[in-house]
């Protein structure tokens, strides 16, 4: 509800006085807009297209402008934006840190960070197409990154360069038990892969747990979550789809994934004590979605129903599906609920 409904509402129940009511709408009214988020975004999006444009630029005149001078140029950047990140970084502590936490902090270091991180990968990238610096070991060109941006996450609290860090790390072991040329030969989802990538996500989600009960920067979890659930959730139905021989093992660890997802959200929920859509609701809605196509997949594939079957089946699905996650939504975000 908007504020001036709410106070509408206070109105009629004789709760607020008419004259207390002017004078709220007229603050409301008055009250200055912030554009936070919107400057914040807009930063972000320009950072990004400047990267990009630096790629652009390296790959159409690499042969102009010489590989030396390219290499140097991007290497005094990516330097000066981490010089500049380093200077007016935060104060360490193992909780959230504030924006004010430092006296004299740059509201520019976030996003130099971000900057230099980006130049890192467009400097190892070129350095490596330029003078295959790492020669055929490509495991190495993801796992430099993941090594270096992890530990810079944690020290500048930064969950965009955690999610960058974890992306990495998954690339690494994506690559390294599957080599670049097997790309093109065999099944996206090869049966070492999907165990590699399980693992993985299993190790993430179990870190993510021990460093939230030991209070060590608790916000990152939901990133950790939500990156290393959906690889596990992608990974159980890739087995459940393609091996036959494991396919109830790989319906059981889906059947169970969803469980602890769904009752980490109802848990994270019930102690927040939140009338609003938080995180959690993501964790609801991944256990949900990922859950109905493993069941769906499993009945079609099992019993193989007459073609009228699968009309009927994903009307009824569907409304049950929406029905139970509309019914998940907090009460207050319900537009029939009262104040």
């Amino acid at each position: 509800m908007s504020p001036t409904d709410v106070l509408n509402e206070l109105s009629k129940q004789a709760i607020l006085p008419p004259k207390q009511q002017a004078k709220i709408a007229e603050t409301e009214r008055k009250k200055p807009f912030s554009l936070h988020w919107e400057l914040r975004s807009m930063l972000y999006i320009g950072i990004l297209l400047m990267s990009s444009g630096l790629g652009l630029l390296v790959y159409d005149n690499f042969d102009k402008i010489g590989q030396g001078a390219l290499l140097s140029a991007i290497a005094a950047g990516c330097v000066g934006s981490f010089y500049f990140a380093w200077r007016f970084r935060p104060e360490w502590t193992p909780a959230e840190t504030k924006s004010q936490a430092r006296p004299g902090r740059s509201t520019f270091g976030d996003y130099a960070l971000i900057l230099a991180c980006l130049l890192f990968l467009t400097l190892e990238g070129y350095a490596q197409y330029a003078y295959t610096i790492f020669g055929s070991r490509y495991g190495l060109v993801t796992l430099l990154p993941a090594a270096l941006f992890l530990p810079l996450a944690y020290r500048f609290d930064h969950r965009g360069i955690l999610s960058m860090a974890l992306t990495a790390l998954i690339s690494w072991v994506g690559v390294t038990v599957r080599p670049l040329e097997l790309y093109f030969k065999t099944n996206f989802f090869e049966q070492e892969t999907v165990f590699s990538a399980i693992g993985l996500a299993l190790f993430l989600i179990g870190v993510a747990l021990g460093l939230e009960r030991q209070r060590i920067k608790p916000h990152f979890t939901y990133t950790y979550l939500t990156i290393a659930g959906n690889l596990l959730m992608i990974a159980l139905l890739g087995g459940l789809f393609n091996f036959e021989g494991l396919r109830l093992w790989f319906a059981l660890g889906l059947a169970a994934a969803c469980f602890m997802f769904d009752y980490y959200a109802r848990r994270s929920r019930r102690l927040r004590s939140t009338t609003a859509v938080d995180g959690s609701f993501l964790f609801l809605l991944m256990s949900t979605v990922y859950g109905y196509i493993g069941v769906t997949y499993l009945f079609f594939h099992y019993l193989h129903p007459d073609d009228g079957i699968y009309y009927w089946y994903f009307i009824a699905t569907g409304i049950a599906l929406v029905y139970y996650l509309m019914s998940q939504l907090p009460k207050g975000n319900r537009t029939n609920e009262s104040v």
